[in-house]
This record gives structure tokens, sequence and C-alpha cells, in this order.
């Protein structure tokens, strides 16, 4: 049984701890770096992505172009709010009905126009025989027809025609030669540093657990695994409610997550 035990145990730890967290410094140092070549563009969108929508890992690597929808709702006025993102599934998405993150307007590092401005110069669009967003029973399914929204690079320079999907490692990788190129130390950083920094940042922000577990997918405490019991939970931020009203959040409400990184 002892041996039984220990084998579980190889292939249900965590692997490396993740110690740091990616901060709104590092987000901002990260969007401000010059693009260089398409691995470049497609790393840098997919760390701040992943941080300012708090994804995991699985999740960033599921997206496909089709997933990405901007201008779908608006103020009274007619403003849209930014973009949404389609998760087919997560986690704990037991009924498979997938889920959406919200991703709102910046200013001079925008990240919703940043990632718009990626898939017209990558020639990355919906197809035509797309059918997720004309069939309802099609929206958690793969798509089969758009492809991932952050394909495998080669070169540096190309998507290949099979538009490979990346995996755990490109996403880590993709993070230490970001924070290498903006001049600071990798060391400690994984995958999950993404989803910790956007959960700690709003947390100091004073965005509500009620919204943080919205923005995360969290159903229970887990999210205080990311989130640091030294950081004050003040839920100061007196325009967002403390509590998950009656009927969902404002949609206002649901776009402030990732605004708290001021891009």
């Amino acid at each position: 049984m002892g041996a039984w035990l220990l084998g579980l145990k190889k292939y249900t730890s965590s692997g490396v701890k993740t110690k740091m967290h990616l901060t709104p410094i590092h987000i901002r140092l990260i969007a401000s770096l010059s693009t260089t070549s398409l691995l470049h563009e497609r790393d840098s969108i997919m760390v701040q992505l992943g941080t300012l929508g708090a994804f995991r890992q699985s999740e960033l690597i599921s997206l496909e172009v089709c997933d990405w929808l901007t201008n779908r709702e608006c103020d009274s006025r007619g403003q849209s709010y930014g973009a949404m993102v389609f998760l087919k599934k997560k986690k704990n998405d037991q009924e498979g009905k997938g889920r959406w993150k919200r991703i709102g307007w910046g200013g001079d590092l925008c990240l919703v126009r940043r990632v718009e401005k990626y898939l017209h110069e990558a020639q990355l669009y919906t197809h035509a025989e797309c059918q997720k967003w004309k069939d309802v029973a099609m929206r958690t399914t793969p798509c089969g027809k758009c492809g991932p929204l952050f394909p495998m690079v080669y070169g540096g320079t190309r998507f290949n025609n099979k538009r490979e999907r990346i995996n755990a490692k490109h996403i880590t990788n993709a993070i230490a030669r970001m924070l290498t190129a903006a001049h600071v130390d990798d060391v400690g950083f994984t995958s999950k540093s993404m989803r910790k920094g956007g959960l700690l940042i709003a947390k100091q922000a004073g965005v509500p657990k009620a919204l943080r577990c919205q923005q995360s997918g969290h159903q229970s405490n887990a999210h205080k695994v990311y989130e640091s019991d030294d950081d004050t939970d003040t839920e100061g931020n007196q325009d967002l409610p403390k509590d998950n009203p009656p009927g969902s959040f404002w949609r206002e409400h649901l776009y402030c997550f990732s605004q708290m990184f001021g891009l």
C-alpha cells in the first residue's frame, strides 16, 4: 500500500512550487516591451491575458480564436465594456456549460486592442464554417475550424499550417522569456504565477471575494491558495457589491477585475 501511495503522490503532486506572483509592475513592463517577433507578441499577450483573467494554464491552452469576442456587452450609451473570453471547460465545471471571463478596455497599454491587433496581423480569424455562435449545442465542444488562440510558433516568426496547440511547458517558458526581456529574474515564477498575481492584486485593490471568484471560476475557498493571508482584504471598493447580488453582478462590475492592473 505504501508503494502505491508513493506512486500516486508522484503523479498528483503540483511539481515546482510557485513562490512568485506577477504584479502590475511586471505586467506593465511586459506590455511596454517593443515587439521583436511573432513569438514575442504571442508570449506577451498570453502572459498578460493569463494574469488579468486569472486563467489556469489548461484554460489558456484550450482557448480558440472564436472564444475571443469584443463589443458584445455595452452600457446604456452603447459603449462597449471590452472583450469576453469563453471557456469551453474548466476544472470544476461539472455540468460542462462553460463560462465567461471579461477583460475591460484600458489606456495606452490596452490589452483588448493589442489582442485585436495580434489576431489581425497573425491572420487568426474565426472560420466561416465555425458553428460555435450559431448552434448553442456546439459552444462547449472544440471548434475544429478556427484553431488555437495561441498556436505554437516556429523560428520565432511563423505558425505552421496545422496551427498546433501549445502545452504547459510553453506557458512557463513564455513567462521566463518575458521577464528576462524586462530584466527581471524569472526564478520562482511558474505558470501559476499569472493566476496568483491576478487574484492577489484584485484582493489588494479591494475587489470583493465574490467578484474575484467570478473571474477566477472558484466555487469554494480554493482561491485562498493563490492569495496571501498577509494582504488586507478590506473589501474597500465602494463601487462594487461585496456579495454576489441577485441575478448576478452588473456587467460593468464584471470588467473591474481586469482593470486593477491599470493597463
